[in-house]
């Protein structure tokens, strides 16, 4: 028996049906596209509020995608490039509050050398910058790490790699603001920060960077650090400030290309070095590294348009040392994973701008908490007095600033 071959009759309806059904899918695509990109872009501008900045700059997560964007819409003064250590600790709603400047925190959790001069490469369009602010230890703690993390996207930033127009950048920066999931990941976890806010919660509820560390947790590592430097029979030296300790890189390429980009716009520079709780180095002095950088930074000071200032903020003093001397379990300067909070970042930024420390400050800080080395008269001295202090060794430093910190 001969098989009936389909009529035009037959294939005409399912081909008609076909047709339906696809004009139908992508209407529902569209349809569902223009509402999750009306819903980003009205977030978004959420985002450019005043109100919300600490909260949408101080995020741990989304910040490589819409930092470069917020940066070019917020033209700020003065904006903190680097890793989680500088984000953490820069609120620019503090900044603004306190000291009436316009601060855009620009760091981002575990940026990497090269993410972090991508991101100054971006900013360099901008005729507001006037100081530009850089985490060194972003470009001398990990030197092995790739050299961009997850969600880094160079197509929406201004310059290419070359620091040339990135071409189809407003294209680029809109489909990413309007369509893409972290847009709507970012949107989700901005908007749960605000809801805590607004109930009342304390900043420390839905800001990471405000959380406490209990200090008490480590108390047997705060004893020894204790007694090594401050206890009689504590101070055996264990270091000579032996070059071999550090020989890495005093000129990092990312961090060079960084600076010779601000320098060529005007646009003063500020490095400084973390101040890290002194248990989680083991009070590495790191003083060979330091002097290293700091000829590096008086060339590079020699050939720049703008300001450089170099500041050391990590080496034993009242910020450091906080929890060694007395028990503390609520600390006012670090979180539970070691990061600094904003308390330190409001210190750190009244010590480059040579402006007064918050209220009520200890006297302990306002003595001694870093100093601009490229304008110290022996700034190698200054590095080498503080890496003493590792050791037991406080000469040079006067009895106030041991009275302050009320040791005996």
């Amino acid at each position: 028996m001969i098989a009936r071959q389909p009529t035009r009759t037959d294939v005409e309806p399912r081909q008609q049906g076909a047709r339906r059904f696809l004009w139908i899918f992508a209407l529902v695509v569209l349809l569902a596209a223009s509402s999750v990109g009306v819903i980003n872009l009205v977030a978004y501008r959420y985002m450019l509020r005043d109100d919300n900045q600490a909260i949408v700059q101080l995020l741990s997560g989304w910040g490589r995608m819409y930092k470069p964007v917020l940066f070019d819409e917020i033209r700020p003064e003065i904006a903190v490039y680097g890793a989680s250590w500088a984000r953490d600790a820069f609120d620019p709603e503090a900044v603004r509050r306190q000291y009436g400047r316009k601060l855009f925190n620009h760091a981002v959790s575990g940026g990497t050398a090269y993410e972090t001069r991508r991101f100054g490469d971006s900013s360099l369009d901008n005729p507001s910058l006037e100081v530009a602010i850089i985490n060194l230890d972003t470009f001398y703690r990990n030197e092995l790490v790739a050299r961009f993390r997850y969600g880094f996207d160079e197509s929406i930033l201004d310059l290419d790699a070359e620091r040339q127009p990135n071409r189809l950048v407003g294209l680029r920066r809109a489909y990413s603001l309007a369509l893409t999931g972290w847009a709507a990941g970012a949107n989700l976890e901005l908007l749960g920060a605000v809801r805590a806010r607004d109930a009342g919660a304390s900043r420390a509820e839905y800001l990471e960077a405000y959380q406490r560390a209990d200090l008490t947790r480590r108390q047997d590592v705060m004893d020894r650090l204790r007694q090594r430097m401050f206890e009689p029979g504590g101070a055996q030296s264990d270091w000579s400030g032996d070059e071999s300790r550090w020989s890495g890189d005093a000129a990092p390429p990312d961090l060079d290309w960084m600076i010779d980009g601000f320098c060529s716009r005007g646009v003063d520079v500020i490095a400084y070095f973390t101040p890290a709780h002194t248990r989680q180095q083991q009070c590495d002095p790191q003083a060979v590294k330091k002097i290293a950088v700091l000829g590096f930074l008086r060339e590079k000071q020699s050939s720049c348009d703008a300001r450089i200032g170099y500041f050391d903020f990590d080496y034993p003093n009242a910020v450091t040392l906080d929890g060694v001397l007395r028990p503390v379990t609520a600390s006012e300067y670090y979180r539970p994973d070691g990061h600094p909070r904003p308390t330190v970042g409001g210190l750190m930024f009244a010590g480059m701008f040579g402006l007064e420390f918050p209220a009520g400050t200890p006297d302990a800080v306002k003595l001694d908490f870093g100093v601009d080395l490229l304008s110290h008269p022996d700034a190698e001295g200054w590095i080498r007095e503080r890496a003493a202090r590792c050791t037991g060794e406080w000469r040079g430093q006067g009895r106030a600033l041991l009275d302050a910190l009320d040791v005996p």
